[in-house]
């Protein structure tokens, strides 16, 4: 059977997640990383799926076969980052040392709206730092509801006004074109996952660590037909309670018109998947898509 993260249930009982996020809100950090340490290596001794996904790609990013520490750093470094998460949406970023390089884009930017570009690397939350607490933009993200909705009540319990702007990413195109052109025209930054294809999605294959692997193309044809600026953001975590925040700027647009469209889309994205891949190789265990990723979709284009 193909190791699709579609057919991937989203992991996590709630009433542990509760648990966890009631130790990490009202006992810290260190009494977190204490419980997670056990829970991880039983994933790790009984999980085989994340095993083997976590062994295939660190092979890739090390160049060298992965010990069996890297394998359990990297599914630690996983639990430590979504345990933040509870912190980051619940308003302590002031326990955390925030590095950030980029961030004049969000002055430049100001009220004329873009798009930005996330994968599953590192931490989204962190960023949503820099652009809601720091410079109070309005940030809205494209979430797919009916496949996350332990992600979707977590929000809604800690940050209620990020909840509020949650969009759905299985609403129907043209709506969901319409719905985003309003918060592109209102100077919003729209926040996307460009490393998944949704479920039918289309996929392009890229380069990516020398050999081709399937990104979605929808996040860059909504950014198109949007004509807004595309905002790439790596939320890289570096141990302890330090994390870096990078955005770079890919393009101030995709094209001009319908004709070269395509060609500025292709482009966009060989730039995107070239400044991932930069910046996981740099920090590997920051990288959480645990299945196949090199798999080929029968949606994609071979």
């Amino acid at each position: 059977m193909r190791d699709d993260w579609r057919q991937q249930r989203e992991k996590g009982n709630p009433f542990v997640l509760a648990l966890l996020s009631w130790v990490a809100l009202n006992l810290g950090r260190g009494a977190i990383f204490v419980m997670l340490c056990p829970i991880v290596f039983y994933y790790f001794l009984f999980v085989g799926r994340a095993r083997r996904a976590s062994r295939q790609f660190l092979a890739r990013a090390l160049q060298r076969p992965p010990h069996w520490w890297d394998i359990y750093r990297h599914l630690l470094t996983f639990a430590v980052v979504s345990m933040d998460r509870i912190l980051f949406l619940a308003g302590r970023e002031k326990k955390f040392q925030l590095e950030i390089h980029g961030g004049e884009l969000f002055t430049y930017y100001r009220d004329k709206g873009c798009v930005l570009l996330a994968a599953h690397f590192g931490s989204f939350d962190a960023m949503r730092v820099m652009g809601v607490r720091e410079q109070a933009l309005p940030v809205r993200i494209l979430l797919d509801i009916q496949h996350n909705p332990n992600a979707l009540t977590l929000i809604q319990r800690l940050d209620p006004q990020l909840a509020q702007g949650v969009i759905d990413a299985r609403t129907p195109g043209p709506a969901l074109a319409l719905l985003l052109s309003e918060c592109i025209a209102r100077g919003e930054m729209v926040g996307i996952m460009a490393d998944r294809g949704g479920s039918g999605e289309r996929t392009v294959l890229q380069n990516f660590f020398g050999e081709p692997a399937p990104f979605p193309v929808g996040c860059w044809q909504l950014a198109s037909v949007l004509q807004a600026p595309v905002i790439a953001c790596f939320g890289v975590y570096h141990g302890g309670n330090r994390y870096a925040l990078h955005f770079e700027l890919i393009t101030e647009r995709l094209g001009s018109g319908r004709r070269d469209r395509t060609e500025a889309i292709a482009q966009g994205m060989n730039t995107y998947c070239q400044r991932l891949e930069h910046h996981a190789r740099q920090h590997p265990l920051n990288w959480f898509n645990f299945y196949d990723f090199w798999q080929h979709d029968s949606t994609g284009d071979h």
